[in-house]
C-alpha cells in the first residue's frame, strides 16, 4: 500500500484515539494511576490534566515521530538506516523505491502504537473502576500480546521486503 493510504489510516486512527480519551478522560480520578506493578496494583500517579497531556503527547507525538524518522532517516542519512543490504536497496536507481516503503511502513508502526495507546488508556479506565486502582491484567496482557504479534509481523514485513538483492517481493 502507498504512504498516503497509511498516513491517512493513521490519522483516522489517531482521531479516534484522541475522541476517545477525551470524551473519557472524564471518568478519572484527579490523580490517575499511570504506573503498575507486575502484579497490577498502582504505584504511580499523575494528575488528570498531566495524564491527558502525555496520552495526547504520546498518540500524536511519538507514533507521528517514529513514522517520520522511518520515511526520513534513509533520504537524509542512509547510513543510519538499519536495513537487510543497505547498500544496495538504497543505492540512487533504488533508493526511491525504497524510501517510499519504508515511509508508508512507517505509518503503519504509528497506526500499531496508536491502538496500543488506545487500549491503554482503556485498560486505565478499567482500573479506576476498583479501589484501590488495579490493572485488568485480563486486558492489558492481550494487549500487549497483541502489539507484540503486530510488531513481529511488522518486521517480518520489513525483512521480507528487503532480505534479497534484486527482489522487490
Amino acid at each position: 500500500m502507498s504512504r498516503s493510504t497509511s498516513r491517512w489510516v493513521f490519522v483516522f486512527l489517531a482521531a479516534l484515539d484522541v475522541s476517545f480519551v477525551l470524551s473519557t478522560v472524564d471518568q478519572l480520578p484527579e490523580m490517575v494511576a499511570t504506573h503498575y506493578r507486575f502484579d497490577g496494583r498502582a504505584d504511580g500517579w499523575m494528575t488528570r490534566t498531566g495524564y491527558l497531556l502525555f496520552m495526547m503527547g504520546f498518540t500524536l507525538g511519538f507514533a507521528a515521530l517514529i513514522a517520520f524518522l522511518i520515511g526520513f532517516l534513509p533520504r537524509r542519512w542512509p547510513h543510519l538506516t538499519n536495513i537487510p543490504n543497505r547498500e544496495y536497496w538504497l543505492a540512487e536507481p533504488r533508493r526511491e523505491d525504497s524510501v517510499q516503503f519504508l515511509s508508508a511502513h512507517g505509518w503503519w508502526l504509528a497506526c500499531l502504537l496508536v491502538l496500543l495507546f488506545a487500549g491503554v488508556h482503556y485498560a486505565i479506565l478499567i482500573s479506576h473502576r476498583s479501589q484501590p486502582p488495579n490493572l485488568p491484567l485480563s486486558v492489558f496482557l492481550p494487549l500487549l500480546s497483541g502489539f507484540f504479534i503486530g510488531f513481529v509481523i511488522w518486521i517480518m514485513a520489513l525483512h521480507r521486503r528487503f532480505h534479497k538483492r534484486g527482489g522487490l517481493s
